[in-house]
C-alpha cells in the first residue's frame, strides 16, 4: 500500500531519451530544475499533476513518474524533501567532476 503524502506535492520522473530526472513545471512540460516544478497542496491540484504526467507518459516523454513531497529550498524555490529524490535531482554523485552536474548550461 502507498504511503499517504501530505503538504505541498511535486511531480517526478525519468526523460525518456536519455533517463534524466525531470519535474512537472507549472506549464504542463518537464524541467530538469526543480525550481520550475509546479507544487500542489491540494487533493484536487495534486490530481490535475498527476493526470498531467500520466499523459506524458502514454505520450512517451517520461517514465517512473511518482508524486513526491515538497519543501523548499533557501531561496524560496521547491525541493524534493525526501533525500532520495533530493540526491536524485542533484545528478550523479559518484564523480562530481562528471556528468551533467558539472555544467549549469548543460542542456543548451
Amino acid at each position: 500500500m502507498a504511503k499517504k503524502l501530505s503538504g505541498p506535492q511535486m511531480v517526478i520522473a525519468n526523460r525518456l531519451d536519455d533517463g534524466r530526472v525531470v519535474f512537472l513545471d507549472r506549464a504542463g512540460g518537464w524541467s530538469v530544475t526543480p525550481a520550475n516544478a509546479a507544487v500542489a497542496d491540494d487533493e484536487d491540484a495534486i490530481e490535475a499533476l498527476a493526470n498531467v504526467a500520466a499523459a506524458s507518459v502514454a505520450a512517451n516523454k517520461v517514465l517512473s513518474v511518482e508524486v513526491i513531497e515538497a519543501t523548499t529550498d533557501e531561496n524560496g524555490a521547491p525541493w524534493p524533501a525526501h533525500i532520495k529524490f533530493a540526491m536524485q535531482a542533484k545528478g550523479p554523485s559518484v564523480r562530481a567532476d562528471l556528468g551533467y552536474q558539472v555544467a549549469l548550461n548543460w542542456e543548451n
